[in-house]
């Protein structure tokens, strides 16, 4: 389904939620909101803690005295979430790479299914993190704990038919884009479209020169960012790869700068060795976080295949996207895939908007060939942009709201 063909979907969804809003406004006004309701949620990347982050915002305004638990990240954790174990211990992509670590995260699942358990919070958020969380959330519902799956896996990307087994797994699953439910609702397993945080956080977004001056660079200049990843498996196939793309564009473009936004100070440590290595240490600027300042100030980007290239779609930046695993894990996901594209730009296009460099593609002389036409090709830049837009207007909706008021009657009844 085209991102034109989506319109109508959230044209209904909008519509649908304005007339149970008004319902919901006066349940939390008439009911006590001082219970001491308890969440539980899993995120298990950088991405998961910004969704649940976002969240947690918007159930405090409803349950002020909720307490939130389980695995989460810094964004979580500043919100008062409690973390009884580090979220990058699920931060692990492709089969080959999973498989390293079964044993420790079956350990980690057992464990926590049973705390969890016992300690029987009013709802679960399993927030991405598809295979760890869904049997954990299957375990949970049987032991008469409601469980909602935020953002719902790509199943209109390859293996459609887990929704058999994912309708016996949660009470509920909230969808980050507007194709979904029709998929869903063809297996009778409630769903309901938030749209994506990103969208809404581009909304307050500084000026190039503001972000500029915050991260104390020069405005005058052209600059690209490049995003490695979150994952540790992300950044230790691609950050070489891409140091070398940077090494040939700074040939290229003698003036460009470039800069790294980073999940942690390790991918920062990795990030500048490889740049001394290349010799480009004086045109990189790497920083722990800042993303957002980072896609503001930038004119083109160099990003791995995920969340990512949907928040550089986002702030309407031109991108080439790439990606590269394990030989067995790429194998086994060729297999199964259903849909030609890994980039969402271009999956929500439903064509080849953006290029992508995939597996032996994502290569450094390859690379810089696309990055130099982004660069330089005014017709490419324009398209893109122009379709960036349109994504832009269908993801931004209130979506922390919408997904709170879905986990009020999926999970703790609310409007029921």
């Amino acid at each position: 389904m085209s991102i034109e063909n989506s319109k109508s979907l959230l044209k209904a969804s909008k519509e649908a939620f304005i007339v149970s809003n008004t319902i919901n406004q006066s349940v939390h006004t008439n009911s006590s909101h001082n219970k001491a309701v308890v969440f539980a949620m899993v995120a298990g990347e950088a991405s998961g803690d910004t969704l649940g982050a976002n969240l947690i915002q918007e159930l405090i305004k409803r349950y002020p005295q909720a307490k939130f638990v389980g695995i989460g990240g810094p964004k979580m954790q500043a919100l008062g979430f409690e973390s009884w174990y580090p979220m990058e211990w699920l931060s692990i992509m492709g089969f080959f790479e999973v498989l390293k670590s079964l044993r420790k995260l079956l350990k980690l699942r057992k464990e926590l299914t049973g705390r969890l358990i016992s300690l029987e919070p009013d709802a679960f958020i399993g927030i991405d993190a598809p295979d760890f969380n869904f049997t954990l959330e299957k375990n949970l519902k049987q032991a008469g704990i409601p469980a909602v799956h935020y953002v719902g896996p790509s199943v209109w990307a390859w293996r459609e038919k887990r929704l058999n087994k994912i309708r016996e797994s949660v009470s509920g699953v909230l969808v980050l884009f507007p194709f979904e439910p029709p998929i869903y609702q063809r297996y009778q397993i409630p769903v309901q479209y938030v749209g994506h945080p990103l969208a809404a956080k581009r909304i307050g977004a500084l000026s190039k020169v503001d972000s500029c001056a915050k991260l104390q660079l020069d405005d005058r200049l052209s600059y690209t960012a490049v995003l490695v990843g979150s994952r540790s498996s992300e950044i230790e196939q691609m950050a070489p790869v891409y140091l070398e793309v940077v090494e040939k564009l700074h040939y290229q473009y003698p003036e460009m700068q470039f800069v790294f936004p980073v999940v942690n100070e390790h991918a920062k440590i990795k990030i500048e060795e490889l740049a001394y290595k290349n010799n480009v240490t004086s045109s990189i600027h790497c920083f722990v976080g800042h993303m957002s300042d980072c896609l503001q100030l930038a004119d083109q980007a160099l990003v791995t295949s995920g969340t990512a290239s949907l928040e550089c779609a986002l702030y309407e930046l031109p991108m080439v996207i790439a990606i590269k695993v394990h030989p067995i894990s790429y194998w086994i996901m060729k297999r199964l895939a259903t849909t030609q594209w890994v980039g969402l730009p271009n999956v929500l296009e439903q064509k080849n908007l953006v290029t992508e460099c995939i597996q032996d593609q994502a290569n450094a002389i390859e690379i810089f060939q696309h990055m130099t036409e982004v660069i330089e090709n005014q017709t490419v830049r324009a398209a893109q942009i122009s379709a960036f837009k349109k994504q832009y207007q269908v993801l931004n909706v209130d979506s922390a709201k919408l997904a709170a008021d879905a986990i009020d009657q999926w999970a703790l009844k609310v409007n029921q």
